[in-house]
């Protein structure tokens, strides 16, 4: 169980690529020290034995053969799971892990300027992404800078933590002020004590905000159901909305005054036809016929075809 959260944390944190070797090389052996595989590092196979060997010694060659081979194959896929893909294809060819490791310290266990240039250029330059947990980002931090320190280019701890505040996003401009305007102890680890808290105070801000949302959402859902289920009748409301009654001269808002209109039935005002209750039609004497005339005179600019049957035109209306 140890030695898989130790391959775990490799895999995550201290990945070879071509820059970390010193800290993936220690790291890979307490793996496989934890593993009790670490001797196929530093022992190549076992020597096969002349021909004229013991039927025991060749019992025993076969036996340690065995074993080896087991365990090589083990630390090799250990070696080569914890590299970048890039330099993975460059060492699966090499059988042995011993000459895996071989290999990779002639390439990148010397100590050159142009390596210790490139470490320096990614510890100064290195920024923390918004969505990146403050633990990931410090370790990386912490790989490049004990790098650089076996490479005979150490870092006070003081630099290191303004190193570490520079790389912070924007967003934690405040906690930045704050840190150095009150916290007297500038070390790792104590700044990273205050990042952890600081990034769980923000998780726990951002879940009651979406929290609130979400309850805000709902308010809202709530209200227009309720405004649109509200009212009565349909079509009542569409009567109001195009006050239908009120253009018919009809409803209870109307300024229409029915007494100045003759019925079309009886020939009295104050009502219309449809409330008339004498259903004999009348007769118009001389007098209304001439008041007719008179009024079709005074309007012959208007259509006659608008005239209504009995007489009245759109203006008398």
């Amino acid at each position: 169980m140890a030695s898989n959260s130790v391959f775990a944390e490799l895999l995550r944190n201290y990945k070879l690529d071509g820059t970390n070797f010193t800290v993936w090389k220690r790291k890979m052996m307490f793996l496989l020290t934890a593993e009790n595989i670490e001797y196929v590092i530093l022992i190549a196979e076992p020597n096969e034995p002349p021909d004229d060997a013991s039927d025991e010694e060749k019992d025993n060659y076969a036996e340690e053969l065995k074993e080896w081979n087991k365990d090589n194959k083990n630390a090799r896929i250990f070696i080569l799971g914890s590299m970048s893909d890039s330099l993975a294809g460059e060492y699966e060819t090499e059988v042995a892990a011993h000459r895996i490791m071989r290999r990779l310290k002639e390439d990148f266990g010397e100590v050159t300027l142009i390596k210790v240039l490139i470490l320096l250029n990614r510890f100064l330059t290195s920024k923390m992404a918004d969505n990146t947990s403050v633990n990931e980002h410090l370790n990386k931090l912490c790989v490049l800078n004990e790098e650089l320190k076996n490479a005979g280019y150490p870092f006070f701890e003081e630099v290191q933590v303004m190193v570490a505040l520079n790389s912070l996003p924007h967003t934690w401009e405040q906690f930045k002020v704050s840190f150095c305007h009150f916290e007297r102890l500038l070390n790792m680890h104590n700044l990273r004590h205050h990042l952890l808290m600081e990034e769980d105070r923000r998780t726990s801000q951002g879940k009651e905000r979406q929290s609130h949302h979400q309850e805000l959402h709902l308010g809202e859902d709530r209200r227009c159901w309720q405004k649109k289920h509200q009212g009565g009748d349909l079509r009542d409301k569409i009567n109001r909305k195009r006050n239908w009654d009120d253009h018919n001269g009809r409803g209870p808002n109307s300024s229409f005054d029915k007494r100045k209109f003759r019925c079309h039935c009886c020939g009295e005002y104050g009502h219309f036809r449809t409330e008339c209750k004498n259903k004999k039609p009348y007769k118009q004497d001389d007098k209304s016929k001439k008041q007719h005339q008179d009024k079709q005179d005074k309007h012959q600019g208007h259509n006659k075809d608008n005239s209504s049957p009995d007489g009245y035109t759109d203006a008398d209306w």
